[in-house]
């Protein structure tokens, strides 16, 4: 197990009630301190799902497993509706492992 995953998972703090005098600045500074936390989570899903992707190519495995990917979306749908399972794809593409098989320009892109 790497360093990086030694880590201790980021706490999830409850949302925060928005008061009914709040201003649109308030609004916008809830709203950042969310991003933050999407963020913060988005990456530490990425880091555990190339951890796993790295784990299963050592044991000759793929790296994926469609039916583990398709239950994801299946939860991101159920929860979110139809653009959940969008959410879903996106979260899977950010957290896949370049391709051992891509040209070296595409490997880069997909780090970004």
């Amino acid at each position: 197990m790497s360093a990086a995953l030694d880590l201790p998972a980021p706490v999830a703090q409850p949302p925060q009630a928005v008061p009914a005098s709040a201003g649109e600045q308030e609004i916008r500074a809830l709203l950042a301190d969310l991003d933050g936390q999407i963020i913060t989570l988005v990456l530490r899903r990425a880091e555990l799902a190339r951890y796993d992707q790295s784990a299963r190519r050592l044991s000759g495995l793929p790296a994926s497993e469609l039916a583990w990917e398709n239950a994801v979306l299946g939860r991101y749908a159920e929860a979110l509706g139809r653009h959940g399972a969008d959410i879903g794809r996106a979260l899977l593409t950010l957290s896949r492992l370049p391709s051992a098989h891509a040209p070296a320009g595409r490997r880069a892109s997909q780090q970004e």
